[in-house]
């Protein structure tokens, strides 16, 4: 009886790690004037915001330096850009440009995460409708060859054979799928020229992307601040 209470607790106590360990969230901001403070003199679409990840499993080799015919495989992690911008539609309704890169179609497909809008008073919405969404698959493919070095009595490379002709090597790919969504939320007044700060937030179990406008009257601004 004993070892079985003892199994329940492990299992529960693992089922927890897996929910409130692996969780990442990835945040980027920027401030900017607000659209609406001077809307002769302000565009109505936000700036970019982009928060660029990457996946252990995700690797391509980085290119030889250009005095070089070849050179050792060094791995570079494959960059996976997620972005996220608004467009102004009106005082009641904003529009947002959501993409997010990844490895599997099921990620991609931003139909599968939790949206939601939040601004500095706390005020929270959700989208009225999500359009627009789509993946698209996006391989890379790379030659490669294995040749032969030469070294000298120290172990030294002192240059390198030209035979890759003699041991052929397949090409190289990596593919990875983009999902681009757009997120409309809709509500009386929603937006006007006193709000100070909006907050994107896209999540599912395990991952989450907040992304932040701070809106000022200045028109300095602050490169993205990814954490």
């Amino acid at each position: 009886m004993a070892g079985h209470i003892v199994q329940r607790s492990l299992v529960a106590v693992l089922a927890m790690l897996a929910v409130t360990g692996c969780s990442r969230t990835f945040r980027a901001s920027t401030v900017q004037p607000n659209p609406l403070a001077q809307p002769t003199e302000t565009l109505r679409q936000s700036e970019k915001l982009t928060i660029v990840t990457g996946d252990m499993e995700l690797d391509t080799p980085a290119p030889a330096e250009p005095t070089q015919r070849a050179s050792i495989v060094r791995n570079n992690r494959y960059p996976l850009y997620n972005q996220a911008a608004f467009t102004i539609v009106s005082r009641d309704r904003l529009r947002f440009h959501v993409q997010i890169d990844h490895k599997w179609q099921e990620w991609a497909d931003l139909r599968t995460w939790k949206v939601y809008l939040e601004d500095d008073t706390g005020r929270r919405w959700i989208p009225e409708s999500v359009e627009h969404a789509r993946t698209k698959i996006m391989t890379t493919m790379w030659d490669r060859e294995q040749r032969t070095a030469v070294r000298n009595r120290f172990g030294d490379v002192i240059a390198i054979n030209e035979d890759g002709w003699r041991n052929r090597q397949t090409l190289g790919n990596i593919s990875v799928f983009r999902g681009k969504a757009d997120f409309v939320f809709y509500q009386r007044d929603l937006f006007h020229a006193n709000v100070r700060r909006l907050k994107l937030v896209v999540k599912r179990p395990g991952e989450a992307f907040e992304f932040t406008w701070n809106f000022h009257d200045g028109g300095d601004t602050r490169p993205n601040d990814p954490q």
